[in-house]
């Protein structure tokens, strides 16, 4: 089966309005979502300008088929704007490579395939960063993977699981809720030597239960 791009949309509201985020969107077919709590560091102005009260952020990433998150982004402009009952930004990002079991399951949404525990790739920007996302208490062992891949470090942000039900159907498991997503940045090079190992060694059929996909990078300035 011909799996359609995927694009990664990532919201930014105020603490509590995260689930109504999800909800909307789980309304709208996409239903893979992992929820963080974020502090912002915008100016007053900044804050004025997007409409925003709180540092305290919810930060909720979604993950669907392109042609149905460009309708949703869309439509987000128009007769849902008042659905989202959220004050905050929400943008999207193309993927450039997942797994292919993950994708088929966001794509089908449905029980009857296993897919495959290969990786669908596509040609991105010089660096990539790659994000995986397993179950509390593998990070160490990603990591270790990742870096004999050619990684060579990485960053832990807490999440907690927030999709529909349907996916763990797709798999046959009981998903944890608390994450952690491990975002590497690595040369675009190396990136397909990285997720192939990860997705190897910690995918949906470990006890890691991770999920690997990659964003294409167009800029990248190193300080310091």
């Amino acid at each position: 089966m011909k799996i359609e791009p995927m694009k990664l949309i990532v919201s930014i509201v105020e603490r509590g309005q995260g689930r109504n985020m999800i909800d909307l969107f789980t309304g709208q077919k996409i239903t893979h979502h992992f929820q963080c709590i974020g502090t912002g560091t915008a100016t007053s102005e900044i804050m004025d300008l997007l409409g925003l009260d709180s540092l305290e952020k919810d930060v909720i990433f979604s993950v669907g088929k392109g042609t149905m998150v460009n309708q949703v982004m869309r439509d987000l402009n128009n007769e849902l704007r008042g659905s989202a009952c959220s004050k905050g930004i929400v943008f999207d990002m193309k993927l450039t490579a997942m797994a292919h079991v993950t994708a088929l399951a966001i794509q089908m949404n449905v029980q009857n395939e296993t897919g495959r525990e290969d990786t669908m790739m596509e040609e991105g920007m010089e660096n990539s960063m790659i994000l995986v996302t397993v179950n509390q208490g593998f990070t160490e062992e990603v990591m270790e993977t990742a870096r004999k891949a050619g990684a060579r470090g990485g960053t832990i942000i807490h999440a907690r699981w927030a999709g529909s039900e349907s996916t763990e159907e797709f798999y046959g498991i009981t998903v944890q809720q608390e994450k952690e997503i491990i975002a590497i940045v690595s040369p675009s090079s190396k990136r397909n030597e990285i997720m192939e190992a990860i997705n190897s060694n910690h995918g949906m059929k470990t006890e890691a239960r991770g999920t690997v996909c990659s964003l294409a990078i167009e800029n990248l300035v190193r300080l310091g």
